[in-house]
């Protein structure tokens, strides 16, 4: 899942099809053989992974110029699906294969961003261990505003920048991805908001009023420490 629009491996995509969604479709299904890879054009996707048990986890969160779907196996091991109506690029497996194989700048560039994706999830994991629901909740806020200004290009240390977000995902959704019950959720955000630190302005968004104060309750720093690159 990349996270930079300029990585020279892309340019796979440039004349690639486009793919529309409605929001609910699936893009990729966990078993299905790995032969396509995807660039996101817009709108909002989400990666999970079933469970033997029926159970899923909800992994991630993509949005536009995100990459997905290359795999160490032969079949993909996870589900994407959009949250929101989406455009992708579709390109064969194959041929990311082959531009990787040719050019070093581009298989170098590849690896950066492997790289990147390992750093954000080991971030997200120590963010989410031994959290409280509430702690939780600060962590999925300020890990989403963190990818809306990513993927908008605005710099991830500005504290003016995105205080308003869309949550177009449904509290479900939101609850696989934090290992916490749908109601759990639902009370946590009222919760946030009695406590100041958020108004919400209807179901699928809300404004961050305390930016400082979510920070505080969720021990990060808005995954955009100077200790390392951000994205």
């Amino acid at each position: 899942m990349n996270e930079a629009a300029d990585d020279a491996f892309l340019d796979v995509f440039a004349r690639a099809p486009r793919r529309a969604l409605a929001p609910g479709e699936v893009l990729i299904h966990a078993g299905d053989a790995a032969t396509q890879v995807f660039n996101i054009d817009t709108g909002m996707l989400m990666v999970s992974r079933p469970g033997l048990d029926g159970r899923r986890q909800v992994l991630s969160f993509l949005f536009p110029d995100n990459f997905v779907g290359l795999t160490a196996s032969g079949r993909y091991s996870f589900t994407v699906e959009a949250v929101t109506g989406a455009t992708v690029a579709v390109a064969p497996r194959a041929a990311l294969e082959r531009r990787l194989a040719r050019d070093p700048a581009a298989e170098r560039a590849f690896l950066a961003m492997t790289y990147r994706v390992l750093e954000n999830l080991v971030d997200l994991a120590f963010s989410l261990g031994q959290r409280s629901a509430r702690e939780r909740l600060a962590v999925f806020l300020l890990y989403l505003r963190h990818r809306y200004l990513l993927s908008a290009g605005l710099p991830v240390d500005d504290d003016a920048a995105m205080r308003r977000l869309e949550i177009p995902m449904s509290r479900q959704d939101i609850a696989d991805f934090l290992g916490l019950k749908k109601e759990t959720v639902s009370r946590g955000l009222a919760e946030l908001e009695r406590a100041g630190l958020l108004r919400r302005d209807r179901r699928h968004a809300l404004q961050l009023l305390d930016i400082e104060g979510l920070r505080r309750l969720a021990g990060v720093l808005d995954f955009a420490s100077p200790a390392r690159r951000p994205g």
